[in-house]
């Protein structure tokens, strides 16, 4: 009698999981971006733009979008020139005015750029040590809470609550529901926000 009821139950938790697992949303995983999440130090870009002054040795002079970005010799750019989306690297080597960036670009610039050309950058302000973080969803914000899905195996994944902080161009600190080496859908996936798992195939 007591290996019936056993048998019995177990089928009862067979199908429930087979009913559980049918009613989840299927998405094809070639249409889901994934990012894993780490730990570590975390640059933090304030964003800037100005205008190519140098093209023998180029350099450009950049001002701050918004008050309070630091112009420090030696901090890291990331730079624009014109609408060509290719990145240069580059070093900040000084401050030109009240509240202006010179920078050392390293690297070729793009074809057509002349001195005047508009240039759009990132300047690394500050450092986050040791804190979570991974490449931030397109919706995501700073200080805020949101719903993301945490991949668990290859096949699933479940639902969770994010707690943010600190958002730094293409990265964002993980304060709450993450840890590292946790892989998660940086992909738009509110349509299943009401979901407490999914399937991919």
């Amino acid at each position: 009698m007591k290996e019936k009821l056993l048998s019995l139950v177990s089928i009862l938790c067979s199908t429930a999981s087979l009913r559980a697992q049918s009613n989840e949303a299927i998405v094809k995983k070639d249409t889901v971006s994934i990012h894993t999440v780490e730990r570590g130090s975390m640059s933090i870009f304030s964003p800037a733009s100005g205008t190519l002054t140098s093209l023998q040795s180029p350099r450009a002079v950049l001002a701050f979008d918004k008050d309070g970005g630091k112009c420090d010799s030696g901090r890291d750019v990331r730079l624009v020139v014109g609408d060509n989306p290719r990145p240069i690297a580059g070093t900040v080597v000084g401050r030109t005015g009240a509240a202006k960036c010179e920078v050392e670009l390293v690297g070729a610039l793009p074809d057509g750029a002349v001195i005047g050309s508009k240039v759009g950058g990132l300047i690394v302000t500050d450092e986050l040590k040791d804190v979570v973080f991974f490449g931030r969803p397109a919706d995501s914000g700073p200080n805020s809470t949101a719903i993301i899905f945490v991949l668990e195996g290859t096949s699933r994944a479940r639902r969770t609550t994010v707690r943010y902080g600190a958002m730094s161009g293409p990265l964002i600190q993980v304060l709450e529901g993450l840890v590292p080496g946790d892989k998660v859908i940086v992909t738009d996936m509110s349509r299943y926000a009401n979901l407490p798992s999914i399937r991919l195939e």
